[in-house]
């Protein structure tokens, strides 16, 4: 066949193609139009990259560490917990194990913008006022976490060195009593002055190995936070590509979509008791048995990925580690040359070692006191600031236009099918039809020269027409 004559084809058969292509689009408005709408509310937040991330202020100025805060704030927002909180917040009564529950958590979704440390949190609701409600209220969730953990560690920290504050205040007072009731007693004054550059060196390296100790300690406590962290982490998470990507799972779930259409266009029709529509809801019921099953079925036999979390904080248990080995290394050194220091003061008259001795005691308790202090006080401000890993930049507004169903694209795909239906369905109507159409073709068939033609008369438009068949 060439152009003309499929050209002539889908003219003869034009009215089954407009019926399908107008009966398909007009099935399809209704549809959409009767299909409760969906809205979506978005709310877009930034992680700081200079605060502590990922709810562990002792991993800050991590390499990349920000990157993975980011991905860890993802993963966090899809957690059920987050959205316990968030639904508690807004004084909602749905319970954990309600459908409900379910249909908003599938409606959360969060995106990391690439390139950036910014977060988009976007909920799906019939409700225009939820959605964007629920979508400022996770973000709003998110931040007073971050600010909680990190008062609990800033916390934390404060209670370490405000005891060891308590210790240095009771060694520095013992220290003057001592040095006063020596120098009352002895009638000692104050030693030379080659002892007093003495005393001033062994004070600086008592003040450091003291500075090195609060350091070790706090290097030690940060690692076992560390582990702590680590203990509660999965070293790995099971992916969702699986559940998405497969075919049963899709099916069923386009199949309950054609069901509950149907469902809602024969509830205009029929009441609830009506055996069509029984028949629907029991055929729902058992798509959705299946499709709980198949969704068991695959996530039982999901793959599991690397947890970026564990990952990262097993990096940064590895490097507190090695930072403690540096400190222990660096407190011995100067063990060392505190023993050397002393050494020196073999020479000096009993009194005046003795003085020297009770001096320096003062002294050194005099200088890790007033460095306690001033990590104490520091501490203190920041636990007060309230400080987050996260920052609001767009709030969510009510949404005006519903993102399902689209009408327009659901009658274009519609009215797209039903033109090629119907344009199938011509030539396959056409290749059935087994009569002879043209002279060529019955002396191409059977082989015999055709002697005439019956002309066959019919009335077009009030006028005799003649139109010649073939026989």
């Amino acid at each position: 066949m060439d152009l003309l004559q499929y050209l002539k084809v889908l003219y003869k058969w034009k009215w089954a193609i407009l019926v399908l292509l107008v009966s398909s689009s007009l099935t399809a408005f209704i549809v959409s139009s009767r299909i409760t709408p969906v809205y979506q509310a978005s709310a877009s937040a930034m992680v700081k990259a200079d605060v502590a991330s990922a709810g562990f202020p002792f991993l800050e100025g991590a390499p990349g560490l920000a990157n993975n805060a980011a991905q860890n704030y993802v993963e966090l927002l899809k957690s059920r917990t987050m959205l316990e909180l968030a639904i508690s917040r807004l004084g909602w009564d749905v319970p954990v194990e309600s459908e409900e529950f379910q249909k908003l958590r599938e409606g959360i979704s969060v995106q990391l913008v690439s390139g950036t440390n910014t977060l988009r949190v976007s909920a799906d609701s019939t409700d225009p006022v939820k959605a964007a409600l629920l979508a400022n209220t996770m973000i709003d969730v998110l931040i007073e976490q971050s600010q909680r953990s990190n008062q609990e560690s800033f916390r934390s920290a404060r209670e370490f060195i405000e005891k060891q504050l308590k210790i240095s205040e009771g060694q520095l007072k013992r220290a003057e009593q001592a040095l006063l009731d020596y120098k009352t007693s002895q009638r000692v004054v104050a030693p030379t002055e080659e002892t007093k550059a003495q005393i001033e060196k062994i004070v600086s390296l008592e003040t450091a190995l003291a500075e090195t100790q609060v350091a070790l300690e706090e290097a030690v406590a940060n690692r076992d936070q560390i582990q702590k962290a680590l203990r509660s982490q999965d070293p790995t998470l099971m992916t969702s590509e699986t559940i998405v990507g497969n075919p049963l799972v899709e099916q069923y779930k386009a199949r309950l979509a054609d069901l509950e259409a149907s469902l809602a266009g024969a509830r205009e029709k029929y009441t609830d008791k009506h055996p069509y529509v029984l028949s629907l809801n029991a055929e729902i019921r058992e798509i959705k048995d299946r499709l709980s099953q198949e969704v068991e079925r695959v996530v039982s036999a999901q793959t599991k990925a690397l947890n970026p979390i564990h990952q990262e904080l097993v990096s940064q248990l590895i490097k507190a580690q090695a930072q403690i080995m540096g400190m222990e290394a660096k407190r011995e050194a100067l063990r060392a040359l505190i023993a050397e220091s002393e050494a020196a003061f073999a020479a000096i008259p009993e009194k005046e070692l003795n003085l020297t001795r009770l001096m320096r005691e003062q002294r050194v308790a005099e200088e890790i006191y007033v460095m306690l202090l001033t990590k104490y006080e520091e501490t203190k401000i920041t636990e007060a600031m309230k400080l987050a890993d996260i920052q609001p930049l767009d709030r969510a507004i009510v949404p005006r236009d519903p993102i399902k169903p689209r009408k327009l694209l659901n009658v274009a795909i519609a009215a797209f099918l039903g033109l090629f239906v119907g344009i199938g369905l011509a030539f396959i109507m056409e290749f059935m039809d087994i009569s002879f159409k043209s002279q060529d073709e019955v002396e191409r068939v059977l082989g015999l020269p055709v002697l005439g033609f019956i002309p066959s008369m019919k009335r077009f438009k009030g006028k005799r027409a003649i139109s010649n068949r073939t026989v």
